[in-house]
């Protein structure tokens, strides 16, 4: 598969955009999000998408993500 310049500097711009401010980072998951649920149509596919993502986060990753589902899970009461 080749790679575009943004999947090769998608950790230092996930990085760059972690240092930044709410709304970078806010944008940057929006935008992610948007991106994977108009590309995977179907749930079943989505479903494995996510699963192959989780087996790679690092524990950071996952206790970040965590802790936001969490918080979302509050506003959303």
């Amino acid at each position: 598969m080749i790679k575009s310049s943004v999947e090769k500097l998608s950790d230092v711009i996930g990085f760059e955009i972690g240092t930044s401010d709410d709304v970078s980072q806010s944008n940057l998951l929006n935008g992610f999000c948007r991106g994977l649920n108009n590309s995977i149509l179907q749930k079943s596919d989505l479903d494995m998408q996510l699963c192959y993502i989780a087996e790679k986060l690092d524990k950071n990753a996952e206790n970040l993500l965590i802790n936001l589902s969490e918080f979302i899970k509050i506003k959303n009461k």
